[in-house]
């Protein structure tokens, strides 16, 4: 600097701040950040929640039959282990259920226990039979992995009721 120069001073603006800059740019990234940690708190909420799959209240679906309710994920995860559970109320020497093509184009079953006593291949379905004994419930329980992700609807059949069942899998 030369001697007996003078720096200028810039004003002071309303807000109190004695800078000399355009502040609109700054305030409109402090919005966005703003946004942006709402929406990361949304997510994290839908994740409590059980909406993107392993826990949280809504993390499985019952689909009721008339002889029997089914509790299936409503989210799942890409190649992660689940669970897809069978409960007979109905009394009977045997239980069969029909699945859709579209579960085993999605789906591969790592167990079924028990295991089925048939298994027939029906026109894009599968269907497998169980022996029961004694009084209900009966239970069956098969672990899934999923091997897509993407939205899956298939149709399920018990004692001849069919309901159309929906999930996610996340990648």
């Amino acid at each position: 600097m030369a001697q007996g120069s003078r720096l200028d001073i810039p004003p002071i603006r309303p807000d109190g701040l004695q800078l000399d800059e355009p502040r609109e740019r700054q305030r409109r990234y402090w919005r966005v950040q703003r946004i942006a940690w709402w929406a990361f708190g949304g997510v994290m909420l839908l994740a409590i929640l059980g909406l993107t799959g392993s826990g949280g209240m809504f993390h499985k679906q019952t689909v009721d039959f008339a002889a029997a309710s089914v509790e299936i994920p409503r989210v799942t995860r890409w190649e992660g282990s689940d669970d897809l559970s069978i409960t007979f109320r109905e009394p009977g020497d045997s239980h069969e259920i029909t699945m859709s093509q579209p579960f085993f184009d999605r789906f591969m079953i790592e167990r079924i226990q028990p295991e089925p006593d048939q298994t027939v291949l029906r026109p894009a379905a599968q269907a497998m039979t169980f022996p029961a004994a004694d009084a209900p419930p009966h239970e069956v329980k098969f672990d899934i992995r999923a091997m897509h992700f993407g939205w899956t609807g298939f149709d399920m059949t018990i004692a001849g009721e069919t309901r159309r069942i929906n999930l996610v899998v996340l990648p």
